[in-house]
């Protein structure tokens, strides 16, 4: 089975860009035209407020994926390996990671849910020793995706927690 989140990674990255560019638009649109005049008329809004709640609400749009920790996720277990590849969408440096465990070697996995996150941990067995691998966040996959996942991962876990 294979899991890619790509068009959710797409789609948040796609407005991260699409909102400054409406809001440039709607300042340009207030300082050039005589639509101030309505807006103070029927919404009782100033220039200066409806900039401020545009603003205010692309800054907790963005900052909420950052501390939920959106990511891309590929997850495969098509082969003899069990691979998961994931990079947090966050503005500098996002550090991809890449997990690649011999499916026998799958010991099992366990999710840590905070109230803004849910997010995996992997565990593989080599000899008698168990390596616990960096979580990973399920934010940015579907309920559908995410069910498969860990209906997966339960499959090949030897332990469940």
């Amino acid at each position: 089975m294979k899991i890619e989140n790509e068009n959710t990674v797409a789609r948040v990255q796609a407005l991260k860009v699409l909102y400054p560019v409406l809001i440039i638009t709607v300042v340009t649109l207030l300082y050039t035209t005589s639509i101030d005049l309505y807006t103070q008329k029927y919404l009782g809004l100033s220039n200066l407020s409806i900039i401020i709640f545009l603003i205010i609400a692309y800054l907790f749009f963005y900052v909420y994926h950052i501390a939920v920790k959106t990511s891309y996720i590929f997850f495969s277990d098509e082969n003899s390996r069990i691979i998961i590849r994931y990079y947090p969408l966050r503005p500098l440096n996002p550090k991809k990671c890449s997990i690649e465990i011999p499916k026998n070697q799958f010991y099992k996995f366990s999710i840590i849910k905070t109230n803004l996150r849910e997010e995996v941990v992997v565990y593989q067995k080599m000899g008698k020793q168990i390596s616990k691998y960096p979580s990973f966040s399920l934010k940015g996959l579907t309920k559908e995706e995410k069910d498969n996942l860990i209906t997966t991962l339960e499959k090949y876990s030897k332990e469940i927690d």
